[in-house]
């Protein structure tokens, strides 16, 4: 069984004629990281509804080249916006919600800055982390087949998240009991087009957090009984949401 073509993402405008010229950020990945070569196949993605099979004929530490053998539609993204608004939290585990939310679907990743928040950033420059952040959702879109990866913007405090979000707004409550987040959506009689989904920090939402949101218009759900630690809650409220509205079926 033939093994899939492993994917990646390119600048636009790099994939306007049958011979491709890359830059050496992806020289380095493919030549150095993964060690391809010549006459290797691959996918490229500019990142639209188009993906490209191209065959290597130069490997070097500064530039790739290849030469574009056919093309397919990108597999689909969610007809559902999932917009997560992730409290901050510690920078690995912070990393590893925007790696998996990405594989699930998340369209738009926020990060917020609550109450309780450990806000990351001491010895690494704003910049230097969004660029990180960056390459972690586009490894992970072309990992897990997305068609385009999903944004991640700066750091808001939480007010102002509230006050921006869009659609329907839900907050996910270890002190909510009455009603579970699954059993809320698969009970709308009109399916959103956008979900502002809101994950507290360690420690949880302070209650005039959650206050502010209820009077914002939001839905106060449970993830069950359990309390979840913030990194799991962010993926599995993210999970449940895209099953509940039907993007994760075959």
């Amino acid at each position: 069984m033939t093994e899939p073509l492993r994917r990646f993402f390119v600048p636009t405008g790099s994939l306007r004629a049958r011979n491709v010229t890359l830059g050496a950020d992806l020289a380095h990945r493919l030549g150095r990281v993964l060690r391809l070569k010549r006459g290797d196949r691959v996918l490229l993605s500019e990142g639209g509804g188009r993906e490209y099979e191209v065959q290597l004929t130069g490997v070097s530490p500064y530039a790739v080249t290849g030469v574009v053998l056919g093309e397919r539609e990108a597999l689909p993204e969610p007809e559902a916006t999932l917009v997560l608004y992730q409290s901050l939290i510690r920078a690995n585990r912070f990393d590893l919600v925007l790696e998996k939310g990405t594989e699930i679907g998340v369209a738009r990743f926020v990060p917020v800055i609550t109450a309780r928040s450990l806000v990351q950033g001491e010895g690494e420059p704003a910049a230097a982390r969004g660029e990180r952040w960056r390459r972690i959702v586009i490894e992970a879109a072309e990992q897990s087949g997305r068609g385009r990866p999903p944004r991640v913007d700066a750091p808001l405090p939480f007010e102002e998240a509230v006050r921006q979000a869009r659609g329907l707004k839900v907050m996910a409550f270890e002190g909510e009991r009455g009603r579970s987040l699954g059993t809320y959506l698969r009970g709308l009689a009109r399916r959103p087009e956008t979900v502002s989904l809101f994950i507290g920090p360690e420690g949880g939402f302070e209650d005039s957090e959650v206050d502010l949101t209820r009077e914002a218009g939001a839905e106060i759900v449970s993830l069950g009984r359990r309390i979840l630690r913030s990194e799991t809650a962010g993926i599995v409220a993210s999970a449940l949401v895209l099953d509940a509205l039907g993007e994760l079926d075959v």
